[in-house]
């Protein structure tokens, strides 16, 4: 549809739609040509920001607000919302169901791409974006305003790159939802996001016809925490340990570690290419148990390297681990991450979770190492720059979005379920499980399916320390 073409169609008469948000009485909202109405992906993003509760002065921007069904929605629940779009009509269509339902809004023409025009004069504590991929109903096309609403800026993503030049567009503890499809598109969102740094999170999902309709959460990873590194130390899961006023997410990394270990207590060899560092978790991380700490953090690290392959993160659905299979990656039960290449298998990553309680504090220590190349010391061992090109300081921030992806406990969003972090995990083991190499379950496996039982039986031993 050209954009003559576009403004001829939008020269028809506009249509009134019921609109039932969560939570509300039916709204009315009047229509235009070209305006997307409200369907079942802006239902799945109002139920979720609805589950935040009455606004009380918070400050929420809508981008791509359309006919204003969701910025109309928060604005009777209490928020102060601020709503823009790029197609004039769209803005217009907001800016009169506003007025007609009694709701102060800021409505503006523009949107990411546009420098500075679509910009909130102050910080905002959600940013919300169902961004257009369905295909329009027959008789109601959209026109190219419309389309253009997710602008892509030389593969990155023009609202990451607003963000990264002005930070304050988002308050302290913020959050951006975000709504994707089941699509390639939807595949390189979460992707795009954690290689910025940002941690991500499935929020809830809705199945329409063959498509999948997620929400995803993103923001900015341990907020209130600090890193530090030092050039030697013993273990740095000690210094988490012992660290006074320890604060979820602290990060220590070392070039050289004296006293390093793994599971069952193996030594852990240095090397200043090589990352290794410990998170500090909070008491909470154990809810689920401590093995979910070691599950997840094996997926955080199949995360980051699916992000420096360009891969769909596994963490956002299973399905993306078999793109890791293919690439040789291994998960080795319960704390190991290997990587096969057509000459050898070694040993890529160890993960190491430990606790301690004192009276009635607790503190969690996650430990990883992780091989940027082959450590000399070690026969077995292998490095990422045999998978893909990365120097440390680059990988750290995406190591560091993808821990907090799957393990921070956030006070605005849902931990990620136990089911989400197995089916992910089990499904990355099924090459592993298949081969049964020698190599990778330390026993005189010969090949086909390894037992359920003798799984079961290592799971006895797994790496939690606690005392």
């Amino acid at each position: 549809m050209t954009i003559e073409r576009e403004v001829e169609y939008s020269k028809g008469k506009g249509c009134l739609v019921q609109w039932k948000a969560s939570g509300l009485d039916e709204i009315s909202l009047t229509i235009a040509p070209t305006v997307y109405p409200p369907r079942e992906d802006s239902i799945l993003l109002d139920s979720v920001l609805a589950e935040h509760g009455f606004g009380e002065g918070r400050r929420l921007l809508e981008i791509g607000c359309g006919s204003g069904a969701i910025s109309v929605s928060c604005s009777k629940r209490g928020w102060d919302v601020i709503a823009c779009d790029v197609n004039p009509l769209a803005v217009a269509a907001t800016m009169g169901n506003a007025i007609d339902q009694g709701c102060e809004i800021e409505v503006i023409e523009g949107g990411p791409g546009d420098i500075g025009r679509w910009m909130p004069s102050e910080g905002v504590d959600i940013i919300a974006w169902n961004l257009p991929y369905l295909d329009p109903v027959p008789g109601e096309k959209l026109g190219p305003l419309e389309d253009s609403a997710l602008i892509e800026n030389n593969g990155d993503f023009a609202l990451l790159q607003a963000l990264a030049e002005n930070p304050d567009i988002l308050n302290r503890n913020g959050l951006i939802y975000l709504v994707h499809s089941s699509n390639q598109l939807g595949t390189r969102i979460p992707t795009a996001w954690r290689r910025a740094g940002w941690a991500t999170r499935n929020v809830d999902q809705v199945a329409v016809g063959d498509e999948m309709l997620t929400v995803i959460a993103c923001w900015k990873p341990f907020e209130q925490a600090l890193t530090l590194h030092l050039d030697s130390c013993e273990s740095t899961n000690d210094e988490i340990l012992d660290k006074i006023n320890a604060t979820q997410g602290d990060l220590i990394t070392s070039t050289h570690q004296t006293s390093g270990r793994g599971y069952r207590n193996r030594t852990w060899v240095s090397s200043n290419r090589n990352f290794m560092g410990s998170w500090s978790l909070g008491k909470k991380s154990i809810d689920k148990g401590a093995e979910f700490i070691q599950y997840a953090a094996s997926l955080s690290v199949l995360d980051t390297i699916a992000v420096f392959k360009n891969l769909g993160l596994p963490s956002h659905s299973w399905t993306h681990s078999s793109s890791l299979e293919e690439h040789g990656v291994r998960v080795k039960w319960p704390n190991d991450i290997w990587l096969r290449t057509p000459s050898k298998i070694g040993k890529l990553c160890g993960i190491l979770a430990q606790g301690r309680t004192k009276g009635d504090e607790t503190r969690v220590a996650l430990g990883i190492g992780l091989n940027q190349i082959e450590v000399s010391d070690i026969e077995d061992s292998i490095g990422w720059e045999t998978l893909f090109k990365a120097e440390l300081d680059d990988l750290i921030p995406v190591l560091h979005a993808s821990i907090a992806s799957t393990l921070e406990v956030h006070d605005l969003i849902k931990s990620l379920p136990s089911d989400t972090v197995l089916s992910s995990i089990f499904a990355a083991m099924r090459m592993t499980l298949c081969e049964g190499d020698p190599a990778l379950f330390g026993i005189d496996a010969k090949g086909g399916v390894y037992g359920i039982n003798q799984t079961v039986q290592m799971n006895e031993n797994w790496g939690w320390n606690w005392h």
